[in-house]
């Protein structure tokens, strides 16, 4: 049986399909999170259930990406059962959309989500008088535990085996072009569906909350420092236990060196604990960004930074949903590049997806934790934020410039729905932050294993060459390079290199710096003093920051754009700009220290 899972943006669908399949897939409190359709097969009932998770939308209009996707996978793929996931505390806006599929002859089970939340609000209704009124079956849920899941597809399966039958209501719903009428659904609602629904409430407590979070004198302060508090903890808590694995890294590494000697020596020694060692002690601290990024989602702040930030954007020529795929760039590019589509402005959506790679993703956290911890110690918190922000203002600055290049007509306007704060579960935060995390090891353990064995080798080649020295096919390399970076201050050919390696994930910079040197975790913090200034370090890290993005992200990048000449302006372009601000840091930095 095949069964489409519908709803409103962050009614818990995706929260849903988790709880029935036993998945992890990425949710959060916050509209515009499933940009495409996410599949599951489960049995239940000795029948195989086939379930299809929609991206949230109020209609099937087919004005956004969303309403396209959702509209057209209804007519063309014809699933048996829709089940459409309601958030009761705001149902009108959920029996738009149901009786939109009504209307379109499909046979659905209501799914009435956070009944606890509204129960606590005071909300009062009557499952069984509104299966009358609205003539389908109402199953009542908790998409993130699961509760009444059994209850939920048992209903499913009754109702495909019974025969469509149209509400008689359902006429006097439609207009003359036999879709259903705003204005008529409203007055239905209000007739029939009120008094067996009462909701007193509205979400009081979140209207007090936005008060003081959205009040024009403390939304930017609480902002800055919820930003400021989040990285503080992240590497308060991380340091020691990065520091940890570092240090057993470092002495297998000894161990390996003093009692082996030979190619299979140095290929484990400098090689994979060498490269993956230096990679893999930041799995903590990626972790815990997680971890935190996903309480701020959870508890529904993060759609409130969007409205927030939303005339600072129109000043810029686009609005304030181009911030949303810039929050998911600080975890990574790819999904943040996939999350274009929920900007329904084209013009808007390309500027969106040149200027995403100037975001930090947490590939580079990672460079810059092992910089500052080396070149800056008890200012790595100062370092990093200026890292940060500096890509914040770039990507602000070029969509400023790419949208008076490319003007548009018609204005755009920010929609979005608050939805209301709510108390993070440590059960969703945990998963996604896991989840998130062990996408940085799986790519630890394929992309960048192969491209710390690609430096291995180059640094171990031709036979009889010193390890990693500048007669080393790399070092060749390297010198070809570097003569580019000589004027920033890192002109080392060992940091030509490693640039090289972050196209194919900026991890791997670590990976090849830890690879060349022959020094894995903490012996990283020893050999890279005597290669490089603090100040040319500072240099390297502001280039990092900015220059091209990982191939990953370009792959991404062509699906979505379906431009080599958008890619290739895109690579040229970031290249510039960060060899620009590198230099300007650099040269600034000097005649600051005279």
């Amino acid at each position: 049986m095949h069964i489409a899972l519908m709803g409103n943006p962050n009614s818990g669908k995706t929260s849903l399909l988790n709880s029935l399949a036993g998945l992890k897939l990425h949710v959060g409190n916050w509209p515009g999170k499933t940009v495409e359709r996410k599949e599951a097969k489960i049995n239940f009932a000795g029948q195989e259930l086939k379930i299809t998770d929609l991206p949230g939308t109020y209609s099937l209009s087919s004005f956004s990406e969303e309403e396209k996707i959702a509209g057209n996978f209804i007519i063309k793929n014809n699933p048996e059962v829709i089940i459409q996931i309601a958030d009761v505390n705001s149902l009108e806006k959920s029996l738009f959309l149901f009786f939109e599929i009504l209307a379109l002859g499909k046979k659905v089970v209501l799914a009435f989500n956070f009944n606890k939340e509204s129960k606590a609000k005071g909300i009062k209704i009557k499952i069984r008088k509104l299966e009358e009124i609205l003539g389908v079956p109402i199953v009542k849920i908790e998409a993130n535990t699961g509760e009444n899941k059994g209850v939920l597809l048992k209903t499913v399966i009754h109702t495909q085996k019974n025969k469509f039958q149209e509400p008689t209501y359902l006429k006097e719903l439609l207009n003359k072009d036999q879709k259903i009428s705003h204005s008529r659904a409203m007055k239905f609602i209000k007739k029939n569906v009120y008094p067996a629904y009462k909701n007193k409430n509205k979400n009081q407590k979140s209207k007090k909350i936005d008060r003081i979070i959205l009040n024009k004198f403390t939304a930017f302060p609480i902002f800055l420092a919820s930003m400021f508090l989040l990285f503080q903890i992240t590497f308060v808590v991380s340091t020691p236990i990065t520091k940890g694995i570092g240090w057993v890294v470092s002495f297998f590494s000894h161990l390996i060196t003093n009692n082996f000697s030979g190619w299979l020596a140095s290929f484990f020694s400098q090689g994979v604990l060498g490269g993956m060692g230096s990679v893999l002690s930041f799995v903590p601290l990626i972790f815990i960004l997680f971890f935190l990024i996903a309480i701020i989602e959870d508890s529904g702040y993060l759609a409130r930074i969007i409205v927030l930030l939303d005339r600072l954007f129109a000043k810029l020529g686009v609005s304030g949903r181009s911030f949303i795929p810039m929050i998911l760039g600080f975890g990574c590019n790819v999904p943040a590049i996939l999350a274009t589509r929920t900007i329904k402005n084209r013009r808007e959506r390309m500027i969106a997806i040149f200027i995403n790679p100037f975001i930090s993703c947490s590939a580079r956290l990672a460079v810059y934790v092992l910089f500052t911890a080396i070149f800056f110690p008890g200012k790595e918190i100062y370092v990093i934020m200026f890292l940060y922000l500096l890509g914040v203002v770039t990507a602000l600055m070029a969509t400023l410039i790419l949208s008076k290049l490319v003007p548009d007509k018609k204005e755009e306007v920010l929609i979005i729905e608050l939805p209301p704060y709510r108390r993070p579960t440590l059960k969703n935060v945990f998963n996604r932050a896991w989840w998130q995390t062990s996408l940085f090891i799986k790519k630890a353990g394929t992309i960048i294993f192969l491209a710390i064995i690609v430096v291995w080798l180059l640094a171990s080649l031709p036979p009889g060459t010193h390890y990693g020295s500048v007669g080393s096919w790399l070092g060749t390399i390297g010198q070809w390079v570097a003569p580019i970076f000589k004027p920033l201050g890192f002109g080392n050919w060992v940091f030509a290199v490693a640039l090289i390696f972050g196209l194919v994930a900026k991890e791997a910079i670590i990976g090849a710096l830890g690879t060349l040197t022959g020094a894995g975790g903490v012996g990283l913090l020893v050999t890279l003093p005597h290669l490089i200034s603090p100040l040319g370090a500072l240099s390297f890290l502001v280039f990092v920051s900015l220059y091209m993005p990982c191939l990953a992200t370009i792959g991404a990048i062509k699906s979505e754009t379906n431009q080599w000449r958008f890619i290739i302006g895109q690579t040229i372009t970031t290249i510039i700009v960060a060899w620009l601000f590198a230099g300007v840091v650099f040269y600034v930095g000097k005649f600051l220290m005279g």
